[in-house]
């Protein structure tokens, strides 16, 4: 990393904190402690309470819900989640404001970002709490999908699912599945619908 002169930026919160969210709640983190992990506190918790986020907690987080124990809720694992994609959130925004010049990339599993309501959804806000002056927007945060399997979309059938949000209730809140989908070798026509971008 040194040779290419990159930096790398330590994204996640401690393993026992996660541990700990996951089996007593957010609350069981010392006040300093969390701290660490989330900067805008208000804007952490009126994020939960979004019509578009609600969305994507329904529609995409809790898809990936596996009990690791048998008293495990998706209650516990939300909170395990929405901690961690904040905490990427926090760490990304915070050095990424004090080097406004910066490209910052960021190498989350797949399930944390799609649909954009991880830490990619989260950065814009976080970057606009640290500094009010930020110009980090929706449309500077870029989200690339590699090799994503229709599976992987939580589709129901062999094409990619490219939003969510499609019925008449929740259309003004549709959300792409990523600004960009990557494949390393030509994927299979019949697993694109349609162009996601058609200019």
């Amino acid at each position: 990393m040194k040779e290419k002169q990159l930096s790398p930026i330590a994204c996640s919160p401690e393993y026992e904190d996660l541990k700990l969210v996951r089996t007593q709640g957010l609350e069981a983190i010392p006040a300093e402690r969390r701290e660490n992990y989330v900067s805008d506190i208000q804007g952490f918790i009126d994020q939960t309470q979004s019509p578009k986020f609600k969305l994507y907690t329904s529609r995409s987080l809790v898809k990936d819900f596996v009990p690791l124990t048998e008293d495990d809720t998706v209650k516990d694992f939300f909170a395990e989640r929405i901690l961690l994609d904040e905490c990427i959130a926090t760490r990304v925004s915070l050095w990424a404001v004090l080097r406004p010049d910066s490209l910052v990339c960021v190498v989350v599993p797949f399930n944390t970002v799609r649909y954009l309501g991880g830490s990619n959804g989260r950065i814009p806000r976080v970057s606009r709490f640290l500094s009010p002056d930020s110009v980090i927007d929706e449309d500077l945060v870029t989200t690339i999908l590699i090799n994503p399997s229709a599976e992987e979309t939580l589709s129901q059938t062999r094409y990619l699912r490219l939003e969510i949000g499609t019925s008449p209730d929740v259309l003004q809140y549709q959300t792409k599945v990523a600004d960009y989908l990557w494949f390393s070798t030509m994927p299979k026509v019949n697993m694109l619908p349609r162009m996601m971008n058609e200019r």
